[in-house]
C-alpha cells in the first residue's frame, strides 16, 4: 500500500526517530552539504515571507529563519508539525521572527492565500509527493508575481528504484548501479542516517525523472532560473568523508530554481 493516506501514516511514524537523529548530528550528509549549498544558491532572504513546504521536523525552516526569513513550514504529518513546533523555542533561533508551522499538503495549501509568499522552498521532499504537477501549481499560486521557487531533490539520475551502491572486498563504496529510471510506480524504501542505525525509517517514494520536475515546472507557468547539480567540496569530504563517494562518482542532489512572472 502507498497511497497518500499511508505514506502521512509512514511520516508520522518516523517523526520522533527522525527528530532525534537531527537533533543528535547522525545527518552529517545534509548538515555538511546539502543544507549549506542550498542556503548558499538562495541567496539574500532577509525580510521575505518564506513558505518551507514539506518542512518535516522544521530543520530546513530553521535554518531559513536564522537567515532572516519570515517563515511558515508545513508538513502532512502532525507528529513532524509537533516535533518542528517544540524546536522552533530553542535558543538558537529565540531572536528570529516568530516561525509558524501548519499541519497541511503541499497538494492543496489550505493555510495559504494566493499571491501570499515572495519565495517557496522545498527541501528534498518533492521525491516523496504523490502527485507533482498539483504540487508545483500550488506553490505557482500561493507565489507573489516575482516570486521564485527554490527546490532540493535527490538526484533522479541516480536515485532510481533499483539503485545499488556496490562495495569492494574491503567494504569501501567504489561504484553505483542504477536502473529501473522511468518507473512511475511508488514504492517504500527502507533508509536510515547511516549503516550503524540499520533500517530506520520507511518512506515512500514517487519516482520522477528529471523532465517530470523542469517540464511539470514549465508547464503550471514558471520560468525556469537555475540548475544545479552540486558537488561536494573538498572541505565538506573532510568534515563528513561519505561524501569522498558522491565527489567522485554520482551527483547526490538535484537543485532548481524558478520564478513566477510578473
Amino acid at each position: 500500500m502507498t497511497t497518500a493516506t499511508h505514506n502521512t501514516q509512514l511520516w508520522n511514524q518516523n517523526a520522533d526517530a527522525w527528530s532525534e537523529g537531527i537533533a543528535s548530528a547522525k545527518d552529517q550528509i545534509n548538515e555538511s552539504f546539502g543544507i549549506p549549498y542550498f542556503l548558499g544558491l538562495l541567496g539574500d532572504i532577509h525580510g521575505l515571507q518564506v513558505l518551507d513546504a514539506g518542512c518535516g521536523e522544521g530543520r530546513s525552516t530553521r535554518h531559513l529563519a536564522r537567515r532572516g526569513g519570515l517563515m511558515t513550514g508545513i508538513d502532512i504529518a502532525e507528529s513532524m508539525i509537533a516535533n518542528a513546533k517544540k524546536k522552533a523555542v530553542d535558543s538558537a533561533i529565540k531572536d528570529t521572527a516568530p516561525i509558524n508551522y501548519f499541519v497541511d499538503s503541499c497538494q492543496q495549501i489550505k493555510s495559504a492565500e494566493d499571491k501570499q509568499y515572495d519565495l517557496v522552498t522545498s527541501y528534498m521532499a518533492l521525491m516523496d509527493t504523490p502527485d507533482l504537477p498539483q504540487v508545483l501549481a500550488e506553490f505557482f499560486r500561493v507565489l507573489k508575481p516575482g516570486g521564485k521557487l527554490a527546490v532540493m531533490v535527490r538526484h533522479p539520475c541516480f536515485f532510481t528504484p533499483g539503485m545499488k551502491i556496490l562495495n569492494n572486498q574491503n567494504a569501501q563504496r567504489v561504484a553505483l548501479t542504477v536502473s529501473n529510471y522511468f518507473l512511475r510506480q511508488a514504492y517504500v524504501e527502507k533508509w536510515s542516517f547511516s549503516e550503524q542505525d540499520g533500517n530506520a525509517f520507511q518512506v515512500t517514494r514517487y519516482p520522477y525523472t528529471i523532465s517530470d520536475y523542469l517540464q511539470n515546472l514549465l508547464k503550471v507557468g514558471f520560468q525556469l532560473s537555475q540548475v544545479v547539480e552540486p558537488r561536494p567540496t573538498a572541505p565538506m569530504v573532510n568534515q563528513e568523508p561519505r561524501l569522498q563517494f558522491w565527489q567522485q562518482h554520482a551527483a547526490l542532489y538535484l537543485f532548481f530554481s524558478a520564478t513566477k512572472p510578473t
